[in-house]
């Protein structure tokens, strides 16, 4: 990530520049809403509905009504509680949105079949009908599968800077889910649909001013990847802001996807329509996200996470803990930077048939061809040092046989899937470079001891 470039003091020429703007805004939104609201009033004598256009402009006077009244509670959590709901009310208890879109009621989460978790979501969209709840707890939190989720809208008071980097970082862990077909190939005519969900920032309100905050927004997405980008970015009080080029702005994933040079869009709300913007961009996203029946299977035993990446041991729960004489029973996990180490290398390394490859650990020819047939599957071993696989996959073992301890042969590595790959990583390198943790507290116990020696 770019460090980020420290904000500039004003000069008083920019600030009167500013300042200047934000005047001539005031006076063309009061205009152009005098004028409106005239007209509605004209229309609303000759019959009672005339379009959404003035349902609209009631529901953002209401709603900035209700967060005002908000802003009186005492405690932080209690003013975000309240704003999530005021949003959630607008959009769902007014029968806005269609009945196949529900709008989440409680604090929730979103994971993938990688054993990824979203952050905590404020407003999350999903399938009603298919979405099933992974995991819940009372009223207050639950976590549902990404595949019937449709997106988010992080909903923020009076956003600051902070505020909208850490609306955007939540969404970026939400939109960075990936999400597993479950359904066969189908015949669609037009633009498919997207896969990803979408995320939107929503804030009623904000003391920085219009160019800071595009700024901000900006300098968000020059540190992303556009995959994770929001979608778009809502003031009530303000307007709105999207990605674009010189020439056009996008909200849908597919277009963002396709920006080149990245240019941001303003559009200030003149006309007390933002609420209405917000809709309109939330109902295309919700009409271009493709949802699906979650793979349930699939969440049974997630996989363990390191950075972007996940692996699981072949053989699940036995691998997964070792016991520490001293300690007792400690997870056996892998880096970050272990298990992109271990997947780098075995991109690069042949795959061998995995009966073959123990019929050489055990010194035969390994040509058996006929049993390799019956018994596919490729393995990746990770074999920096080209070492014979007879001494790294195997190793000698005491044994009691007719009251004599004997050595026999057993197998010496672990078996992990990862980035599509099954992958024999032996105990050899699993102890000379590292690659999975032993006892954590017998480790931070030599490092005070070895700190001691140093600074004695």
């Amino acid at each position: 990530m770019r460090k980020r470039a420290a904000q500039k003091r004003l000069t008083n020429a920019k600030k009167k520049e500013r300042a200047d703007f934000a005047e001539r805004e005031d006076r063309t939104r009061e205009m152009l809403k005098d004028q409106i609201s005239r007209a509605i009033a004209l229309r609303s004598k000759e019959r009672e509905f005339h379009g959404l256009d003035r349902e609209f402009l009631f529901y953002q006077e209401d709603m900035l009504r209700q967060y005002d009244r908000a802003k009186d509670s005492k405690h932080p959590r209690d003013i975000g509680l309240a704003r999530e709901e005021i949003v959630r009310q607008f959009l769902v208890d007014t029968g806005l949105l269609p009945a196949r879109y529900a709008a989440s009621d409680r604090s929730v989460r979103v994971a993938s079949t990688t054993g990824h978790v979203s952050g905590e979501l404020d407003i999350l969209f999903y399938d009603p009908l298919d979405s099933v709840s992974l995991m819940r707890r009372e009223n207050a939190f639950q976590v549902l599968p990404v595949e019937s989720t449709y997106g988010t809208i992080q909903v923020k008071s009076k956003a600051t800077r902070k505020d909208i980097r850490d609306g955007l970082e939540n969404i970026a862990s939400y939109k960075k889910l990936r999400r597993i077909s479950t359904e066969g190939w189908t015949v669609s005519s037009g633009s498919p649909k997207s896969q990803q969900g979408f995320g939107i920032l929503f804030a009623f309100d904000t003391d920085l001013d219009w160019i800071d905050l595009i700024n901000e927004i900006k300098a968000f997405a020059q540190d992303k990847p556009k995959h994770l980008w929001c979608n778009a970015v809502f003031v009530l009080t303000k307007g709105f802001v999207l990605h674009g080029t010189e020439h056009r702005a996008v909200f849908l994933n597919d277009d963002i996807r396709t920006i080149t040079k990245l240019q941001m869009h303003g559009r200030p709300d003149r006309t007390g329509h933002c609420f209405y913007d917000l809709y309109s961009v939330l109902l295309g996203l919700l009409k271009n996200t493709d949802v699906q029946p979650p793979p349930v299977e699939s969440y049974f035993q997630l996989p363990f996470v390191a950075g972007e990446h996940s692996y699981k041991y072949s053989i699940g729960q036995f691998a997964e803990f070792g016991t520490c004489e001293t300690h007792g029973d400690f997870p056996r996990k892998l880096t970050e930077e272990k298990l992109v180490e271990v997947i780098e290398w075995c991109k690069s390394a042949e795959p061998i048939n995995w009966i073959r490859a123990t019929d050489i650990a055990y010194g035969k020819a390994g040509d058996n061809t006929e049993a390799y047939q019956r018994q596919p599957g490729d393995v990746h071993i990770y074999n920096p040092d080209a070492l014979p696989f007879s001494d790294i996959l195997v190793m000698d073992s005491p044994f009691k046989h007719d009251g004599e301890q004997v050595n026999v042969k057993t197998l010496a590595f672990d078996s992990i899937e990862t980035a599509g790959m099954i992958i024999w990583i032996p105990y050899i390198y699993e102890l000379t470079r590292g690659i999975i943790n032993f006892c954590p507290k017998c480790e931070q116990r030599k490092q005070q001891g070895a700190a001691s020696n140093a600074t004695a």
